[in-house]
């Protein structure tokens, strides 16, 4: 085995993903980017070695131990199943490794003291150290992107039809009727309507179109929606598996007609939310179960 490295190792991994990232701007998923590492990195033994508290590589462990610090220094985000650099991380991709480490380690203070701030703000008693153990914040982020990439996978089994039916069971368990759900073939730009109540008398009415996972949504894709709604008693709703690009979320701001954006993020957190009322039978085809985590806490 290698000598140890400092810690500061977490730190050029950190830099490799957001220079990695800013030429994908739609983000990737992390089991991409540790193949990039691995292929791209020079790993020796030590980087390799598994720590025995995770059960992770030592670079693995690294890499998620720093990369909390990233998303609460705003350089990263996490979501929708991908990692993403924010405008704040491109521009300091170029640091050098010491620079970026006083950064984030700054930035993360900073957030530290306001969130410790806005619960005694809050009156909450007692206020207690919420920082993990490394080994604790490594299994959890760990465990979370696991149980993640699962989901994913499994999602990925299924054709856009059977996704465009998750969608419409999960709208009638949020209480809306879903009288037309296209069939595969042309479907003339609308997947789903819904209405508010069975007969469609009340509007609005919510025009959706579903995507499945090909690609991020396009801003053309949202406007070809914005196109077809009929703006007196319609509004948009568009789910895509794959997200949307940031033009895509711009075009959706814009003009007079509502659209709703729901990446898989929004969609899992609304499929939990409903799940009791989605119907059994649709309520099988995404069976989720909660899995849950001891708060690691030390008493003041």
């Amino acid at each position: 085995m290698s000598q140890p490295k400092t810690v500061d190792r977490g730190v050029s991994f950190i830099k490799f993903v957001l220079g990695l990232l800013r030429a994908h701007p739609d983000g990737m998923r992390p089991r991409d980017i540790y193949a990039e590492i691995e292929s791209k990195l020079p790993l020796d033994d030590f980087d390799k070695e598994t720590m025995k508290g995770s059960g992770l590589p030592r670079w693995r462990a690294a890499l998620h131990f720093h990369s909390v610090a990233a998303t609460k220094a705003v350089l990263l985000v996490k979501s929708d199943g991908r990692w993403r650099v924010t405008d704040e991380g491109q521009k300091f991709v170029t640091l050098p490794d010491y620079e970026l480490k006083r950064l984030m380690r700054s930035r993360y203070r900073e957030w530290r003291w306001s969130h410790q701030k806005a619960k005694t703000d809050a009156g909450i008693a007692n206020a207690v150290d919420e920082t993990p153990p490394l080994d604790t914040s490594v299994l959890f982020e760990d465990a979370k992107e696991k149980a993640r990439e699962e989901i994913d996978t499994y999602l990925d089994t299924l054709s856009g039809y059977e996704f465009q039916n998750l969608v419409a069971a999960l709208l009638e368990g949020m209480g809306y009727a879903t009288s037309t759900v296209s069939k595969p073939g042309s479907d003339g730009g609308t997947d789903i309507l819904a209405y508010i109540d069975p007969l469609g008398a009340k509007t609005p009415h919510i025009r959706v179109q579903v995507k499945h996972r090909v690609q991020t949504a396009s801003r053309e894709d949202v406007a070809a929606l914005r196109g077809i709604i009929r703006g007196d008693r319609e509004i948009g709703l568009f789910v895509s598996s794959g997200g949307f690009s940031r033009e895509a979320r711009r075009e959706a701001g814009n003009g007079a007609v509502h659209i709703e954006l729901v990446d898989l993020d929004r969609f899992l957190e609304l499929w939990l939310q409903h799940y009791s009322k989605i119907p059994e039978v649709k309520r099988s085809k995404l069976r989720l179960e909660p899995i849950h985590f001891l708060a690691v806490v030390s008493l003041t």
